[in-house]
C-alpha cells in the first residue's frame, strides 16, 4: 500500500510547489504540512482537525481526498495495538471453570447460595411457628358489610360506614340517602344531589323539592384520617324536625344567649351599613351555604376568593358550597333561589329578593374592633 505521506509529497513537488506557498494559499500552518507529509499525526490538536486539513491539502493537491482520508483510516489501524487477549490462545468455558482458582470460586459460591437458602427455608419456619402461638390473641380485621337503616319519626342515631343506606320516611313519600364516605367529612348521595357535612354541623335537606327541608343529619363524631371508623350521625325527620323548628323559632325571640355562637334572627340581628349578622363568636369558624332553587336562575359563587364557579340551574337542583372565611354570591334572579347559611350548628335562611331582582351579597366572618368578637355577616353589594 502507498504511504500517505509520500504520495503527498510527490504530489506536490509534481506541481513544483514549496510548503510557504500552499500554507499561504491554505491557511494551513506550514509545520502542519510537514507533519501530514512526515505522517507524524501527533502534532495535531485532535483529529478533526488533522482530518480536515488532510481533506483541504489533498484537494488542493488535486488528489481524492476520500482517497487520502482511507489510506490514513488504514495507516491508524496497522498502528494499533492488538489486544492482548487476541494473542492468547481461547479455552473453552469448562476449561476455564475447571481450573484452580476459578474452581475455588464456584465452589464458594455454591457454599453461599446453600447457606442463603437454608436461612430462608429457617426464618419461613420460625415466622410460621410464631404466627401459630399469636394467632389466637390477634383477632381478624372487622370488615363492615353494608347495612340499610330505616328512618322514622322517631329520629335516629347511629355510626354509619361508606355504602351504608338511610330509608326515610315522611309525609311525602320514601327516600334513600347513601352514605357515600365518612373522611375527612361526611358525604351523602341524596335524591336531590350530593352533600357534604363536616363534623358538628347541621345540614337541613329538602329530598321532595318542595323547598321545605324533610331531614336534617347532625355529624356529631369521625375520624379525618380514618374512614374505617365511620362517622356517628343524628337523624331528625317528620314531627320531631317540626318541632325542633317551632323551638327555634321560640328562642329566637328570647334574648341573647350566652354561648360562643350566637344566631341572630332578622328581627334581632345587627343592622350597620346594610350588614345583617347571622352568627357571632369568640372566634370565626368554617360555615356552609345550601342553595336550592324555585326556578331557573343564573348563579354564580366565589368561596374563600379562590374557588369561582358559575352556571344555569333549574327547579329542584341544589347546591352546598364550603368556605372558611366568607362566600360572594351572584344570582339572576334573587327570588328564585332560597339560600340557608350553616355553622356552629345552627342554620339560618336569608330572606328571598323580589322576582327578577339581580343580587350581589358578600357573606364574610367581619371582627368588631369594639367588643373584639367575631360576626358573620351578609352585605349588599350594588
Amino acid at each position: 500500500m502507498e504511504a500517505l505521506g509520500k504520495k503527498l509529497q510527490e504530489a506536490r513537488k509534481a506541481r513544483n510547489l514549496d510548503l510557504d506557498q500552499i500554507s499561504r494559499e491554505t491557511n494551513i500552518t506550514r509545520r502542519y504540512l510537514e507533519a501530514l507529509e512526515d505522517e507524524d499525526f501527533s502534532v495535531f490538536p485532535g483529529e478533526p482537525y488533522l482530518l480536515g486539513f488532510l481533506r483541504n491539502y489533498a484537494d488542493y493537491l488535486g488528489l481524492d481526498s476520500t482517497e487520502m482520508l482511507s489510506l490514513y483510516k488504514n495507516l491508524r489501524i496497522q498502528e494499533a495495538p492488538v489486544p492482548l487477549s487476541d494473542l492468547m490462545p481461547r479455552r473453552s468455558f469448562s476449561d476455564r471453570l475447571l481450573t484452580g482458582a476459578a474452581l475455588y470460586r464456584v465452589l464458594a459460591l455454591v457454599a453461599i447460595l446453600a447457606a442463603a437458602a437454608g436461612l430462608v427455608l429457617g426464618g419461613i419456619s420460625l415466622g410460621r411457628w410464631v404466627y401459630s402461638l399469636t394467632d389466637d390473641s390477634a383477632p381478624a380485621a372487622d370488615v363492615h358489610e353494608p347495612a340499610t337503616y330505616d328512618v322514622t319519626d322517631a329520629g335516629f342515631r347511629e355510626r354509619v360506614y361508606a355504602n351504608d343506606t338511610l330509608t326515610i320516611h315522611t309525609d311525602s313519600g320514601m327516600y334513600r340517602i347513601t352514605v357515600a364516605k365518612t373522611a375527612p367529612s361526611v358525604h351523602l348521595e341524596t335524591p336531590t344531589g350530593p352533600r357534604i357535612v363536616d363534623l358538628g354541623q347541621d345540614l337541613s335537606i329538602d329530598l321532595s323539592g318542595d323547598d321545605i327541608p324533610d331531614v336534617r343529619v347532625f355529624v356529631a363524631d369521625l375520624f379525618k384520617n380514618d374512614p374505617s371508623r365511620g362517622a356517628d350521625i343524628h337523624v331528625t325527620t317528620g314531627a320531631e324536625l317540626a318541632g325542633e323548628a317551632a323551638d327555634s323559632a321560640a328562642e329566637t325571640e328570647e334574648p341573647e344567649g350566652t354561648g360562643d355562637v350566637e344566631v341572630a334572627s332578622p328581627e334581632s340581628s345587627v343592622q350597620a351599613g346594610g350588614q345583617q349578622a347571622l352568627f357571632e363568636g369568640g372566634s370565626a369558624y368554617p360555615v356552609t351555604m345550601t342553595a336550592t332553587f324555585r326556578g331557573y336562575c343564573l348563579f354564580r359563587f366565589e368561596a374563600d376568593r379562590t374557588n369561582r364557579e358559575e352556571r344555569y340551574y333549574q327547579k329542584s337542583e341544589q347546591l352546598t358550597v364550603q368556605a372558611k372565611n366568607g362566600i360572594r354570591i351572584w344570582a339572576s334572579n334573587g327570588n328564585a333561589v332560597k339560600i340557608q347559611m350553616i355553622a356552629g350548628g345552627k342554620t339560618v335562611d336569608l330572606p328571598l329578593s323580589r322576582p327578577g331582582e339581580v343580587i350581589v351579597r358578600d357573606l364574610k366572618w367581619i371582627r368588631d374592633e369594639e367588643t373584639g368578637r367575631f360576626k358573620f355577616v351578609v352585605l349588599d353589594i350594588d
